[in-house]
């Protein structure tokens, strides 16, 4: 990666003072400093990812998570003009959860998503139009009119890629809306290597509002809003991350866990989250 050129300004990247990051000498954008195959970044994604890695249980948390998700397209509808009417492709989908929120309120959505075992369950299971594979190399017929990365971005290894092929499948005016994390945020930068959001391999790209702003507009889009995402996380998940993923507590989540004081769910907005929308020009 430090012989490389950024992806948002062709600039050189230099050693981060994160370890295992790097950073752009010019517009200080910062990625990890891995080079994965396309076969190592898909293996990331298996089911244990979804069931004991990254989360405690994604699909046993569906109800928040599609609550998250219909917070989410309220914000989205009141730039698209009827929705009734349009197309909805979601890159990076998973198990279809904000596709199910999202049918009643478009013509047509479908997703894809490079997790194999996700999009087979949103497909078998939960009857939701989930495609296995790369976006970069998905075939489209005709055009879509809105498309959204959730939690999306940051995990693709070239994010301009991918932003460039939404903009050949989109009209004039057509929605992009997207979510990542803001490493230009007051709580990444008090964090700093400590920062939740900062844990390569999964996440590869670590923006901030003007390093985001710079690399959609570069790509024919005009950011029409940006702002922050909060989130409705269950504790118990939560926990289960910080206790028994990060510091191998397992003893003391068990314990938390059968005296029923993870029971409950928490709203949470520390303004390190980015939620953007955008129109292709």
């Amino acid at each position: 990666m430090t012989e490389a050129a950024c992806l948002v300004c062709g600039g050189p990247y230099a050693p981060s003072s994160i370890p295992g990051l790097v950073q752009c000498r010019q517009c200080a954008f910062v990625s990890a400093d891995l080079n994965l195959s396309h076969e190592e970044l898909a293996s990331l994604y298996s089911h244990r990812y979804f069931a004991g890695e990254e989360y405690r249980d994604y699909v046993g948390d569906r109800a928040i998570i599609e609550g998250q998700f219909r917070a989410r397209l309220a914000r989205l509808l009141p730039f698209v003009v009827s929705p009734e009417s349009k197309r909805l492709l979601e890159i990076g989908a998973a198990y279809g959860f904000f596709l199910a929120v999202a049918r009643d309120a478009f013509h047509r959505v479908e997703g894809i998503d490079i997790a194999a075992d996700a999009a087979a369950v949103a497909r078998e299971t939960f009857g939701l139009p989930v495609t296995t594979g790369d976006f970069l190399d998905y075939r489209i017929e005709g055009s879509v009119d809105v498309v959204c990365l959730w939690d999306t971005i940051e995990h693709l290894a070239r994010p301009d890629l991918y932003l460039a092929k939404v903009s050949t499948i989109l009209a004039r005016g057509g929605i992009l809306a997207l979510t990542t994390g803001d490493i230009g945020s007051v709580v990444a930068r008090l964090r700093g290597a400590k920062w939740r959001q900062i844990h390569p391999p999964t996440h590869l790209h670590y923006f901030s509002r003007d390093t985001l702003t710079r690399l959609i507009e570069r790509s024919g889009f005009r950011v029409r809003h940006i702002g922050y995402e909060g989130m409705t996380r269950s504790v118990d998940t939560m926990a289960h991350i910080l206790l028994t993923i990060k510091r191998r507590q397992d003893r003391l989540y068990r314990a938390l866990k059968r005296a029923r004081l993870l029971d409950w769910n928490l709203y949470l907005n520390l303004r390190d989250i980015l939620f953007v929308v955008a129109e292709r020009t």
